[in-house]
């Protein structure tokens, strides 16, 4: 009898632990689309003002961010506090693609500003914000 208590308890543990590790996760990721955005900011700025030599650092940010984005979406962080379709989970292949997308447009974003080239920074910058439009039209609730 006892061993089925501490079995049980176990069990409970493991349940609600696993839901504050799945809250975590969709704290964690958040934040980083928060930095995103402000990112996005942060660049439309620096390419309104000509200040391309501005972009590279910022560019890195959502590289980096944009590696990251397949790990924060483990099974089960589709519950809770998040605007996350759960179509996320049925086609994983193409939302870790569009992560990657969204990974190389920054890269791309970064050679085109070190370039100098207002115009192809602009489009480069364009090309960016249609990557992540594509992933919230079929990814992100609204």
């Amino acid at each position: 009898m006892f061993s089925r208590i501490v079995l049980a308890a176990s069990a409970a543990l493991m349940l609600t632990g696993g839901a504050a590790l799945a809250q975590d996760v969709i704290q964690t990721r958040k934040a980083g689309f928060e930095d995103y955005k402000k990112a996005m900011g942060e660049i439309k700025d620096a390419v309104g003002k000509g200040d391309l030599a501005a972009i590279g650092p910022v560019t890195d940010r959502i590289d980096a961010f944009a590696a990251k984005i397949p790990s924060l979406f483990p099974p089960g962080s589709d519950k809770g506090k998040t605007a996350a379709k759960e179509v996320i989970w049925a086609n994983f292949p193409d939302f870790t693609a569009k992560a990657q997308g969204l990974q190389a447009s920054a890269q791309a974003l970064k050679v085109a500003a070190a370039s100098g080239d207002k115009a192809a920074t602009a489009k480069a910058f364009g090309a960016m914000a249609d990557s992540c439009k594509a992933c919230h039209q079929r990814y992100r609730s609204e």
